[in-house]
């Protein structure tokens, strides 16, 4: 086994990466985190070798990248060991897609060597299923490494996927050869050292958790349309604008800002009675009374309210909102689509961080 290190200066802000951290792990320090990605020669661990693994561990003054490189089959239960040893020392495992391929082929590794699986102890934090989860507010067709990392603008020097390199380490252990161990090495190297990069997707993570601030509210009207245009403080700058808009919505988010503009709905709707048993409809008047007050009305005027039929018209504005409520109104009995008459305090009378969440949960 050859082990390759490489102490790296701090290119990214260290207290940023921990506060960013933070929410998933609460306060913890980086050094108490190992990031780390595996090659293999295959996805079955039983029919496959493990032939490279590499580590990001983050110090006081300076980062070090480690690689266990397997220079031959033998090799791969020292590399093992090696990082069960890190895992010993450390908290948190971050990776990326761990919890899916990583995690599972070392643990299954593990134990035919008959060693407990200690890297399974450990805090997980893997950012493939972070992000996976929000692929549709990213945009991104493919939730893959490298995906990930043009959405952040981030440049690869390589260019191979971790299977077309299974091919280039058999050759290696054929003949050796410096290009190719350099082509396993570099593809490893880079997967590692761009994971702290993908620590800025927690920035649009923190909005999903609702760990964000309303800031204000500002009604726009023109002769078209109306709209309510609601503004948020995020706590921190999300890494590349992005802006949404899905149906007549429009999500802005850009550094700290995030901005959703909501098209009022303006015309008439109905508000439908739960308790529609307790109703009679009056056809001829497209409304209905309570039975208490039915007797009001001839008998050939009046028929047994529908759930469909037990509704309250108003026309005004209106505010579309994301779940039901208490007091919601809808175009038909069936429609998905609520709303709340919208007045200047509405707003108050909601809660605008979960206004927002409902938001992205119907439409992300």
């Amino acid at each position: 086994m050859e082990i390759i290190r490489k102490d790296l200066a701090y290119t990214e802000d260290r207290a940023a990466l921990e506060v960013l951290l933070s929410p998933a792990f609460g306060n913890v320090s980086l050094e108490d985190a190992l990031l780390y990605d595996i090659e293999t020669t295959g996805l079955n661990p039983k029919a496959s070798q493990l032939y490279l693994l590499g580590v990001l561990l983050f110090h006081k003054e300076n980062s070090e990248f480690i690689q266990y490189f397997a220079e031959s089959v033998r090799d791969e239960e020292e590399i093992l060991e090696q990082f069960f040893q890190l895992c010993q020392t450390k908290k948190v495992l971050i990776s990326f897609n761990g919890e899916g391929f990583d995690n599972r082929f070392i643990e299954t590794m593990a134990k035919s060597y008959g060693k407990l699986p200690l890297h399974l102890y450990l805090k997980q934090l893997d950012l493939f299923k972070l992000i996976r989860k929000r692929k549709k507010f990213y945009g991104l067709e493919s939730c893959s490494l490298k995906s990930c990392e043009r959405f952040l603008g981030i440049y690869r020097e390589d260019r191979c996927s971790g299977g077309e390199l299974i091919s280039v380490y058999r050759e290696y252990l054929q003949d050796k050869g410096s290009e190719k161990k350099n082509m396993l090495l570099l593809h490893n190297r880079e997967d590692i050292q761009n994971l702290p990069d993908l620590f800025s997707f927690l920035a649009y993570e923190n909005i999903f958790q609702g760990n964000i601030k309303f800031q204000t509210a500002e009604f726009l009207e023109s002769e078209e349309i109306k709209k309510l245009c609601l503004q948020y403080y995020l706590p921190f700058p999300v890494p590349v604008p992005l802006t949404l808009a899905p149906k007549n919505y429009l999500l802005e988010i850009k550094d700290k800002s995030l901005i959703l503009t909501v098209p009022l709905y303006q015309g008439e709707l109905c508000y439908f009675f739960k308790d529609y048993k307790d109703y009679e409809f009056i056809p001829s008047e497209d409304h209905v009374v309570h039975k208490s007050l039915a007797s009001m009305y001839p008998k050939e005027m009046r028929e047994k309210a529908k759930a469909s039929t037990a509704y309250q018209k108003m026309k005004t504005s209106f505010l579309p909102v994301f779940q039901e409520g208490e007091k919601v109104f809808k175009k038909t009995h069936q429609d998905k689509n609520c709303f709340i008459p919208f007045k200047e305090n509405t707003i108050e009378s909601i809660n605008p961080v979960e206004y927002l969440l409902s938001f992205l949960k119907i439409h992300f």
